[in-house]
């Protein structure tokens, strides 16, 4: 069920598809909600973000306050059950799209991470601190959280040259060494995209749509300023990518890991929405898939994550292993 709740000057509107009467009694007004999703900026890792397009409501209700306002302060829920169990999917403000006599539409805005880094500041630390340094710039983080990147977390050797967001810094600090970062609440975790943030292995049939398999244009090398490294495909295209250190066997060991990640199986999937019980990002999905001429027992790290609240499923995608069971 979705569940929205919608400040119409500094009133909390209930408002859900169906209508609910749970705790509260979530009215039917919600026409149509474009699905939302959670991707990081490249296949080799960076800051995980929500994308947001619009949601529409019918007009009934504004009748109270029509013209509907410009913004509004908006939270979105998602529960299989009670109200108490609801999950929290987004929060932020609705901003007026359009609007005529049959529906009213609002475009959403999560928060902004508008904080900048210096220039100049020089960076020589553990990639755990420097992420940690970088983040905790931005009021709406407090903590950096780094159970589950690299046991030994690699170094970073840089100098920032001109006025940067720090988010943007810490996406790209993060991509180059594959790694990935989302937010939940006011912490961020770091995760590496190598490792597994939690695993999660689904029963055929009964938990999981029929899996896609399929892979991406190859990358054929990796180019760096000082180092390169191909891969065994000489067709396909190339990727440049700005590294992070000045040591070439750092920053080798850092593209050869992009290099592995860019060119893996990629697997489609999608699977029930539970509310608690949403994947987050870099967790492995196990997949006993035995509807081909051979079984097989595959698996998939979760870097995209479509919310279809209409057919109240995820669609998850990321890279990962085909193999025959």
């Amino acid at each position: 069920m979705l569940l929205v709740e919608l400040t119409i000057n500094a009133v909390v509107n209930y408002v859900s598809i169906e209508g609910h009467a749970l705790t509260n009694n979530w009215m039917p007004r919600i026409i149509g909600f474009d699905t939302p999703m959670l991707a990081i900026p490249s296949d080799h890792g960076g800051f995980a973000q929500m994308q947001f397009g619009n949601i529409t409501f019918m007009p009934l209700l504004f009748s109270g306050d029509y013209p509907p306002p410009a913004s509004c302060p908006i939270e979105i829920y998602y529960t299989d059950t009670t109200e108490l169990a609801r999950e929290l999917v987004f929060k932020g403000t609705a901003h007026l799209n359009n609007f005529d006599r049959e529906q009213i539409t609002y475009s959403l805005y999560g928060p902004t991470y508008d904080e900048t880094v210096a220039d100049s500041t020089a960076y020589n630390d553990t990639l755990n601190e420097v992420l940690t340094t970088i983040l905790t710039t931005i009021p709406e983080i407090t903590t950096v959280n780094t159970t589950n990147a690299r046991v030994s977390s690699p170094n970073v050797t840089y100098t920032t040259s001109g006025v940067t967001l720090a988010a943007d810094l810490a996406s790209a600090i993060a991509e180059f060494y594959g790694h990935l970062i989302y937010v939940v609440g006011t912490t961020a975790y770091l995760v590496d995209m190598l490792l597994n943030n939690g695993t999660w292995t689904l029963t055929e049939f009964q938990f999981f749509a029929t899996p896609q398999y399929w892979y991406k244009p190859p990358v054929s090398i990796v180019y760096s300023s000082t180092q390169n490294v191909a891969s065994a495909y000489p067709y396909g295209q190339s990727l440049t990518v700005t590294p992070y250190h000045t040591t070439g066997a750092n920053i080798l060991t850092a593209i050869t890991d992009i290099l592995a990640i860019e060119n893996a199986a990629r697997v489609t999937l999608d699977v029930p929405m539970i509310a608690g019980n949403f994947p987050l990002p870099g967790k492995k999905i196990i997949i006993p898939d035995t509807s081909h001429v051979v079984d097989l027992s595959s698996w998939v790290r979760a870097r995209k994550l479509r919310y279809d609240f209409l057919n109240n499923q995820i669609n998850i995608e990321g890279e990962g292993v085909v193999a025959a069971a």
